[in-house]
């Protein structure tokens, strides 16, 4: 049977991460840390980058995403940030207006404070200033992002 299920115990594995044929991918942290499953992830996405073999994919990957498909994980490698205009534009080339607060899948409110991670993407802020991301991870992590409108809980 191909499309079998598995029963994944939280108790058991630390973080679950599903990625579908199209690129959208489900997390789940469980009782792990969310700074320690980034630290993960970030690990073994540069392992997945250095045995890569030195040719396209095949098939080739999906297109960069526009504004219709924001729902595309961002990387904050090649991003540019207009801080006057509060707008920063990922690496695949669409244009997040950080003068909004974001909402997140699970309900939390993200606001950008003026920072930037090492890798040149916003460090958004949530729960009062309690949790601290970078604007890729949190979308990664706990996407779709969707801006919120001025005074919406």
């Amino acid at each position: 049977m191909t499309d079998a299920y598995r029963f994944v115990d939280m108790d058991e594995q630390a973080l679950v991460v599903l990625v579908d044929r199209e690129g959208r991918l489900e997390v789940q942290t469980g009782k792990i840390c969310t700074v320690r499953a980034a630290d993960v992830l970030e690990r073994l996405a540069a392992r997945l980058r250095a045995s890569h073999p030195p040719f396209p994919c095949f098939p080739p990957a999906a297109p960069n995403p526009t504004p219709e498909r924001p729902d595309v994980l961002l990387l904050g490698e090649g991003g540019r940030l207009d801080r006057s205009a509060k707008v920063w534009t990922d690496g695949h080339g669409h244009a997040w207006d950080l003068s909004l607060t974001w909402g997140d899948a699970y309900g939390a409110e993200w606001r950008w404070h003026g920072t930037l991670d090492s890798s040149g993407a916003p460090l958004l802020r949530a729960n009062n200033g309690v949790t601290v991301q970078s604007f890729d991870i949190v979308h990664a992590l706990y996407g779709p992002l969707a801006p919120l409108a001025e005074g919406a809980k």
